[in-house]
């Protein structure tokens, strides 16, 4: 026992003593440390090349989904999309359209080249399409044959092409990715001509949160299209800026197959009732941006009177009067549905809030975000026969000029079928267009 207190003793003198003699040392590397901790992020910025920037994305994607944004700066299409939604020729120098619509001859240009310096030939144009037979015609001609017009196609093919290993024409290659799993969490692209482009670090981030937290650490400067800056809008040496994203809306979905909501009355009365504060408006469901657009349909702005007069027809219709809607949503939109819910317990209607974390659940009532396909041919989001019709909406008038404006090659032809379709799918509203969603990219000064 003595023993044992003896030794005790001795170690405890022992650290005193070096304490005392080395305390500042030990003080100051506790606090280095930490401050590394805290600020290696940062620092690490400082020991890359002062032409590097590193960008925080938010989304969880697989090598074949990346975000079209970071495809086109790798590779390219046959074509690409102008801002009206037009073909222009990108790796195809030109094209022909023979049988209606059914045959599609491209050429390739003659300068075209892969990153690994060989050249672009026919036989490297890795499209796998449904229903659609491809074939070599000479070295840098290209024939697609289809089972039907489809015409389209020139902007199915803007998207971009890639060798084995992600080698494609762009400004930028791949020079390193990190995944977990399938999914890409890190990728390292480099200019692949021009040297003094920047090196681009992507990291991606599950959810806003999380992208927002990772910035604050420094581990990105930039975080690009978040739909909420949050209070880094407040913080000094911070830049956060705006665009309004036309090629999307947001819009109130109906299960218009369920008893209540196959009513039209109801429908437009629950339109009615909605304010629409938001700027700017979406009208339909065809970019405003686009040729085919159509700005002549009705509006629905805010009259409770019309709506409650809707209303009370929809209840005779039915046979009885609707008492309450689960609205259901997404988190980011949360506080949209809020509003929404006023509005409609305004016209007398309960409305519950169901956040959901996909899209295969039922509803009554859905509140999402939709990307506009570039085309004004939406054949996969309204006609009856498609799985990705969310409103299940059926109307046979609709059906038809979806079918035909797809076959219809004669441009001004094409635009009135699809003023026509506008017109008609606003007036059945299966869905409820509410506005063009705001995106805001934040970086450091």
């Amino acid at each position: 026992m003595k023993g044992s207190i003896r030794k005790l003793r001795y170690w405890w003198r022992l650290l005193t003593a070096f304490w005392r003699k080395r305390k500042k040392l030990i003080i100051g590397g506790a606090i280095i440390s930490f401050l590394f901790f805290l600020f290696s992020p940062r620092l690490l910025n400082y020991l890359l090349p002062k032409n590097t920037q590193k960008i925080g994305v938010v989304g969880r994607f697989s090598q074949e989904e990346l975000p079209t944004e970071i495809q086109r700066l790798i590779s390219d299409g046959l074509t690409s999309i102008m801002p009206d939604g037009e073909a222009t020729p990108s790796l195809a120098s030109s094209w022909e359209v023979k049988e209606e619509g059914k045959e599609y001859l491209f050429t390739l240009k003659d300068d075209a080249s892969w990153q690994n310096g060989k050249p672009v030939l026919a036989k490297d144009i890795n499209y796998n399409f449904n229903d659609v037979t491809y074939g070599v015609i000479e070295e840098k001609k290209i024939k697609f044959q289809l089972k039907e017009p489809f015409v389209p196609f020139p902007i199915v093919v803007s998207r971009p092409i890639f060798m084995k290993g992600l080698i494609g024409t762009g400004e930028y290659q791949v020079k390193s990715m990190s995944k977990n799993g399938q999914i890409v969490e890190k990728m390292v692209l480099i200019p692949a001509r021009d040297k003094s482009k920047p090196i681009l670090v992507y990291h991606f981030y599950p959810t806003e949160s999380a992208a927002r937290t990772a910035f604050k650490l420094g581990e990105v400067q930039t975080l690009k299209e978040i739909s909420n800056p949050g209070e880094l809008e407040t913080w000094q040496g911070v830049k956060v800026t705006s665009k309004i994203k036309f090629d999307r809306f947001i819009a109130i979905y109906f299960d218009t197959q369920s008893q209540h909501f196959g009513n039209k009355s109801l429908r437009q009365a629950l339109a009615y009732a909605i304010q629409k504060k938001w700027e700017p408006r979406a009208f339909g469901s065809i970019n405003p941006n686009s040729w085919a657009y159509n700005a002549d349909v009705k509006p629905y702005n805010y009259d409770l009177e019309n709506a409650k007069t809707l209303l009370k027809k929809a209840a005779e219709e039915n046979g009885e009067a609707l008492q309450s809607v689960e609205l259901s949503t997404i988190p980011s939109l949360l506080s949209l549905a809020e509003e929404i819910k006023n509005d409609w317990q305004e016209l007398g209607i309960e409305v519950k809030i169901k956040i959901i974390n996909s899209l295969g659940e039922s509803f009554d009532a859905l509140l999402v975000t939709q990307e506009i396909p570039p085309d004004p041919d939406q054949y996969s989001l309204w006609h009856s026969t498609q799985a990705s019709n969310i409103s299940r909406f059926k109307s046979p008038k609709l059906d038809k000029l979806l079918e035909d404006g797809r076959k219809t090659l004669d441009k001004e032809k094409r635009k009135e079928i699809y003023a026509d379709f506008q017109r008609f799918l606003v007036e059945d509203t299966p869905a409820i267009f509410l506005f063009h969603p705001t995106l805001y990219t934040v970086s450091r000064d």
